[in-house]
């Protein structure tokens, strides 16, 4: 075999071999499924203290830094039940609410 061939075949291999562990090695970002359970755990922590008594749907769409969850509750605060829909992002692992109703319950209804 020519040396000089073969070094930079080797070169080439090795680099393809190193890209390729280096993308499979990074970290996955929150997935749609992920982020659905995140605020699902949020709605039923604090069902009863913010009166939530049924989620009718709990929807996630691609956003920009991550996933727009939308839950759609029927809450009863004031004793006579509504319809409500809360929005959160869910982006790195973390759910941020994106809604004035979604950061009272994230709180736990104050």
């Amino acid at each position: 075999m020519n040396p000089l061939i073969t070094k930079p075949a080797i070169a080439i291999v090795l680099l393809a071999t190193g890209t390729w562990l280096n993308s499979t090695a990074a970290t996955p970002g929150t997935t749609r499924a992920q982020a659905i359970s995140m605020v699902r755990s949020i709605l039923k922590s604090h069902a009863v203290s913010c009166r939530i008594s049924k989620t009718l749907s709990v929807e996630a769409s691609q956003a920009k830094t991550g996933w727009r969850v939308t839950a759609k509750v029927v809450m009863a605060a004031s004793g006579t039940p509504r319809h409500e829909t809360l929005v959160w992002i869910v982006a790195s692992g973390q759910a941020a609410p994106a809604s004035q109703i979604a950061s009272e319950v994230s709180s736990g209804c104050p």
